[in-house]
């Protein structure tokens, strides 16, 4: 029917004397808000009702209530709003509701007005369209309707059109102006609550979906990437400030192709931050850095990431040709996220795992990992061979302290490197023991090494030239890490390897400090060494743990003598002086003699006063009225040591080390004179040329563990060291020294046979 046509009808309808309702069907809201101001302006007989009236909060009209209400009303009423809740209930409800309206006796008359409900009307009994009762206005239909459902949280986020179910009949007047026919609705109602509604509806139940909707980049990631607290901050914190996502990237991580980067601030990032983080990187990846692309692959939220950036490594082979630039990737990025105990300690768990191939697996940024390398070691008892390869890459402060160190004598340097070793693999090889019981008779550290004093002597004790670093227990065993760690340092290091007195504690062994202190100088004592070694700090304890973890405490408490070593001013010297060494292979080996001490307790059995004892031991030292072990052995009687031992005459707790440190005053040029290769063969003994801008007679290189003299040749500066022992072709490594100081590291020579040739195929 035509508008018209259907305006008489009303019309004759509100003259007539029929009480029962009609519905009239309007094809779109500009023809429906049309016919209602038709008959509510300046017509005081009309009365409008909404079905919003008959809604409780949050719910739809209660039908029997509306129903009687306009069932008992006087005059003309205009019922408008209804089909916009019953079409939310589905076509059923809708044509069920609309048919009791027609039965309805009313006192008045009754004009029920629908909005595009023409299909559902035609279906039901066309009597009720011949009689009048129905009335369907011709028109263009108004367009699909799609609600959106708005939870209440989210009201500030997302543009309302309507605040709650209970006022869906304000849809006639947001469609009006509303060109795409969605309309949002604040409301606690699920789409699940109304499967057969003949609106499309969509639900806004999570912070996530008004994400997913507002930026394009979220289409692609799960909800299951944060939890709903997550994505709520994320949301209000991303506001109206920013229109685009990558403009909160820039903000937070100085933008996608920096979020590799940016994970060198992770550790001071709040929780918040970290979660927008790992978002970040799972929409745009981790581009330039390998092991954190994989681990952003592998991870489903922000726990998974941190685990995997410790774990993810495991899925790699040490063979695999990519290994090593994983390993680097993965060590910078866990070195920038902070502690993470759990996660650390489940990743060395699953190390066992690699077994042998374990080691290669740690690293040294951490106590636990450092601590697990020395007990592989000490599981495994790699070669002196590998330890060297892999520890420069996996505990460099530890290939410190197994390098070889000079101590000017072959003997000496044979003694400690293979002392080191046993040390760290926690055993005494054959060849150490019978090192040990040959000197324990021979006792021939009285040749080798001079009396501390003889080099004390000779120090300048000027008070305000002059420091003292007294530190207790430090041993001529750690020659080689405090001298790699001075060249890091930027100190130059001289130094003697001297022998205390017997027994070698410390009240025989101290007389020195006191001479530097009255002379005025400034004088420091270090006893975390002495305290670490008997036992005094912390775990470590061999009743405890029989693994020699304790090195690494050692090492850290050097690290911090050459970082106060560093604070020295250009003019000053300091002295760093021990009073006695220890032992670790006299508490490995676990062995008393037949003596029994009658002051039982005493230095740990290593020495006893000789009238405990009438005759004199085989293996025992005779000094300063005390009977000292030179073996590995124990006095009966006395307290085992925890950690390790002194008071004994074996080589590593008599050798001491004088050393001078002062600020380098000069960076020293070293270069091969050539890049052409060293040619050898079974008459020519390979010789190495280098220049070096100094002029000195105390010049020298290492090559694998071997030291060779540099002497100076005819040529100013310029100076040349035979080499016997390098016979193999290939590419070998050097460090350069001055006295005892490095001056250059990792310098490079290539060596060929003389008359050997590749051979050529084509």
């Amino acid at each position: 029917m035509k508008y018209e046509e259907v305006i008489q009808r009303i019309d004759k309808y509100k003259e007539s004397d029929k009480h029962q309702p009609i519905i009239v069907d309007l094809p779109n809201v500009q023809v429906y808000n049309k016919l209602v101001k038709h008959y509510n302006v300046g017509d005081s007989i009309n009365l409008l009702k909404d079905a919003s009236l008959f809604c409780k909060e949050e719910s739809l009209p209660v039908m029997d209530k509306l129903l009687y209400s306009l069932s008992t009303m006087d005059g003309m009423i205009f019922l408008t709003g209804l089909s916009f809740y019953l079409r939310l209930q589905g076509e059923k409800s809708l044509q069920r509701s609309l048919r009791s309206m027609l039965d309805l006796s009313c006192r008045g008359k009754l004009v029920v007005l629908t909005l595009d409900c023409s299909d559902v009307l035609c279906r039901m009994d066309s009597r009720f369209a011949s009689s009048g009762k129905i009335s369907i206005v011709d028109g263009e239909k108004t367009l699909s309707i799609t609600l959106c459902f708005v939870h209440p949280k989210l009201s500030s986020s997302v543009p309302v059109s309507i605040k709650g179910i209970n006022n869906l009949s304000k849809l006639v007047n947001i469609l009006e102006d509303n060109e795409d026919g969605v309309v949002s609705i604040i409301t606690n109602k699920a789409k699940n609550e109304f499967p057969n509604s003949m609106y499309d509806i969509e639900e806004y139940s999570s912070e996530y979906q008004v994400l997913k909707e507002r930026f394009a980049e979220f289409c692609y990631i799960d909800k299951e990437l944060g939890t709903d607290e997550q994505w709520a901050c994320l949301l209000k914190e991303l506001g109206d400030a920013f229109d685009t996502w990558s403009e909160f990237v820039i903000s937070k991580f100085g933008g996608e192709q920096n979020l590799a980067n940016a994970i060198s601030g992770f550790a001071d990032f709040d929780k918040k931050k970290r979660w927008y983080y790992f978002l970040a990187l799972r929409i745009s990846g981790a581009k330039g850095n390998d092991y954190l692309s994989y681990v952003v692959s592998k991870s489903q939220t922000l726990k998974d990431f941190i685990t995997k950036s410790f774990d993810a490594l495991l899925d790699f082979s040490v063979d695999d040709i990519n290994f090593p630039h994983l390993y680097d990737e993965r060590k910078y990025i866990l070195s920038k996220m902070g502690e993470y105990t759990d996660e650390l300690d489940c990743y060395c768990k699953q190390v066992y795992e690699k077994q042998d191939k374990g080691i290669y697996y740690l690293t040294d940024n951490t106590r636990r990992e450092k601590e697990m390398v020395v007990e592989l070691i000490a599981k495994y008892k790699y070669s002196m061979e590998t330890l060297n390869n892999v520890l420069s890459v996996v505990y460099s402060d530890l290939a410190k302290y197994l390098k070889p160190y000079n101590y000017k004598k072959d003997y000496l340097n044979r003694y400690f490197s293979l002392y080191k070793y046993c040390k760290l693999t926690n055993c005494i090889t054959d060849e150490m023991r019978e090192m040990v019981q040959e000197q324990s008779v021979k006792r021939d550290y009285n040749v080798l090494l001079q009396p501390r004093s003889l080099y004390i002597d000779k120090l300048n004790k000027k008070a305000e030239e002059t420091v003292l670093y007294f530190i207790d227990a430090m041993g001529a065993e750690y020659m080689a890490f405090i001298q790699n760690k001075c060249y890091e340092a930027e100190l130059d290091l001289y130094a003697d390897i001297s022998r205390c007195d017997l027994p070698s504690i410390t009240s025989y062994n101290k007389e020195f400090v006191a001479e530097f202190d009255d002379a005025g100088c400034k004088v420091y004592s270090r006893k975390e060494l002495d305290e670490l070694k008997h036992g005094g700090v912390e775990s470590y304890n061999y009743e405890t743990t029989k693994l020699p973890i304790h090195i690494v405490k050692e090492l850290d408490i050097l690290n911090e003598l050459v970082e106060q070593l560093k604070t020295l001013q250009k003019e000053q010297t300091a002295y760093v002086i021990s009073d006695h060494g220890t032992s670790r292979l006299v508490v490995i080996s676990e062995t008393e003699n037949k003596w029994e001490m009658s002051e039982k307790g005493v230095h740990s059995g290593r020495c006893c006063p000789k009238t405990d004892i009438d005759e004199k031991p085989q293996f025992a030292a005779e000094e300063n009225s005390f009977w000292c072990l030179a073996n590995y052995d124990r006095f009966r009687g006395g307290r085992k040591a925890s950690v390790e031992v002194h008071g004994g005459a074996t080589i590593e707790e008599v050798a001491v080390p004088v050393i001078t440190v002062r600020k380098t005053n000069k960076v020293i040029t070293c270069r091969l004179t050539d890049n052409k290769p060293i040619m050898v063969s079974f008459k020519k003994k390979a010789k190495l040329r280098l220049f070096v801008d100094v002029k000195s007679d105390d010049l020298a290189i290492s090559v694998n563990g071997v030291y060779y003299v540099l002497t100076m040749t005819d040529v100013d500066y310029q100076y040349m060291a035979e080499m016997p022992e390098v016979k193999t072709a290939g590419k070998y490594r050097f460090d350069v020294y001055k006295d005892e100081a490095i001056i250059a590291k990792d310098l490079e020579f290539e060596v060929k046979k003389e008359g050997a040739s590749e051979r050529k195929f084509f």
